[in-house]
């Protein structure tokens, strides 16, 4: 019954290690993948990508705030 008990235990520690080991393994593959996509962002999108983007909203809301001071 020792033997039993002592192997099934064992069975149970390397499974449990193997499943860490799994999880550990994807979660720094993901870390990984953020890192690459944030050092690619970083060069991708600068603030003079960010101004040309929100001249067209900045002119809708011009125009809306206009439109709403007008008809009071």
């Amino acid at each position: 019954m020792d033997k039993i008990s002592e192997l099934l235990l064992a069975a149970l520690g390397i499974i449990g290690g193997s499943v860490a080991w799994a999880i550990r393994r994807l979660f720094k593959s993901a870390d990984k993948a953020h890192a690459r996509i944030n050092v690619l962002e970083k060069s991708l999108v600068d603030r003079a990508y960010l101004e040309s983007q929100l001249t067209p909203i900045r002119q809708d809301l011009k125009m809306i705030l206009a439109h709403l001071l007008e008809n009071k």
